[in-house]
């Protein structure tokens, strides 16, 4: 994830997301701090929803979402997304944001050309008029007490407010200019802009400096940044498969698979799964998977290495006086658990499962509800995603532990990957 936006209402949220959509990236609006990103979400969107809030209120709800995203060597770009008429608490959720992320500047633009809205000297005008002659003054929750941008930020705010013009702007002097201002204390400053080319001059600006720095604005400086600011690198990200079948064929197709690609697998021991310390043996299972994962190789894990194991299976039943049917759950159990355990702590690119009991244990493990179909793989192999899953729309392959060929799982990781090259 390479950029947060903090917005205070739900459509807000919403325009300001697609203007970095439509540009390519995986751009997910949530409603709540409670939300996480997807495993390939390059953008997050909060929506804090306190826009009518008294600003104390919402400047703690905005210190509370962005908080858990400001951990770590590597974080993300902030933006502070605002009405460009000013309504809210823009000046205390500003206010917020730097306090958060330790930014030393606050880059102000809120205007939006394309409908009307932009800034000159210091002042926000809709359609030509000033803002506190249009119909925003009297908004019935929020209501407008000033043109003048500087002037309504300094109701909610104690930081130093700078502005800077036309002038400078188009001058070739605006990123000394912010640099100038970044070396000060802590502070606001207010960039005029008339046309798209005035934002696009402040985000190129913007972008070169060397501190951190929070950008405020609508839905018009989210359009001027360029899509390397917030879109992240495609990554091929890893196949975590899970082999709970003990057919003859998914054997087959996991040896052919081996051969042919970066692959590596976790032989599981049944007997282990149904013992008194299970728990500890899933963990270092678990941490294997993990090791190889993070080595962005494919990692299987499988329960069936010859045909000497199936045989093992009345036996198993007999000395833990256990029906096949117990037997079967217990280990699918256990391999949901485990699948659930991986994915919470690496990245993967997608799921294959083969094996009815162990696609439906690895989905309850998920909290998936459902499955959606978007493709076939191969004959009687489909590829889709759990609904409202813990992995959200992560390509899931499933499989029946007899069905293809012996290509099929090496064929199954192709498909997957040249979903992630056409990104």
């Amino acid at each position: 994830m390479k950029m947060i936006v903090i917005a205070d209402d739900f459509t807000g949220a919403n325009d300001t997301g697609v203007q970095l959509a439509k540009k390519g990236a995986r751009t997910d609006v949530v409603l709540n701090a409670l939300s996480h990103p997807t495993h390939r979400c390059d953008v997050l969107v909060i929506n804090t929803d306190s826009r009518a809030l008294v600003a104390s209120a919402a400047r703690a709800k905005v210190s509370e979402v962005l908080l858990p995203y400001m951990q770590g060597t590597t974080l993300p770009q902030v933006y502070k997304k605002i009405d460009s008429t000013f309504r809210g608490n823009v000046g205390a959720e500003i206010e917020a944001v730097m306090s958060v992320t330790g930014a030393q500047l606050a880059i102000v633009a809120a205007a939006i050309p394309a409908a009307g809205r932009v800034t000159r000297n210091g002042h926000c005008y809709v359609h030509g008029k000033p803002l506190l002659e249009t119909e925003f003054a009297s908004d019935p929750k929020t209501p407008i007490v000033s043109s003048h941008i500087k002037t309504l930020l300094a109701l909610q705010t104690h930081y130093p407010i700078h502005e800077l013009d036309l002038s400078v702007v188009r001058s070739g002097q605006l990123l000394s200019q912010l640099q100038r201002l970044q070396q000060q204390q802590p502070a606001i400053v207010v960039v005029d802009a008339e046309n798209d080319s005035d934002l696009s001059l402040l985000a190129q600006a913007s972008l070169q400096l060397s501190q951190r720095y929070l950008l405020v604005g609508a839905a018009g400086l989210a359009n001027a940044l360029p899509a390397s600011s917030y879109v992240g690198a495609t990554q091929h990200l890893p196949v975590l498969v899970v082999a709970g079948s003990m057919s003859e064929m998914t054997r087959q197709q996991i040896v052919f698979a081996a051969k042919q690609r970066s692959l590596s697998i976790i032989d599981i021991d049944v007997e282990t799964l149904l013992q008194p310390h299970c728990a500890d043996m899933a963990q270092s299972i678990s941490r294997q998977a993990v090791g190889i994962l993070d080595q962005k190789q494919h990692c299987v894990l499988r329960t069936c290495q010859d045909a000497d194991a199936r045989q093992m299976i009345d036996t198993l039943c007999e000395k833990y006086r256990i029906s096949r049917q117990q037997l079967g759950e217990k280990i699918s159990q256990m391999l949901g658990m485990i699948t659930l355990t991986i994915i919470n702590q690496t990245k993967i690119g997608g799921l294959f499962l083969t094996g009815g009991d162990i696609a439906i244990a690895v989905a309850r493990a998920l909290g998936a509800q459902g499955y959606r179909i978007s493709h076939e793989v191969v004959p009687c192999v489909p590829c889709g995603t759990f609904i409202n899953s813990a992995i959200d729309d992560l390509p899931v392959i499933t499989k029946a532990g007899g069905f293809g060929s012996e290509t099929t799982l090496h064929d199954a990781l192709y498909f997957i990957e040249e979903m992630y090259s056409d990104r």
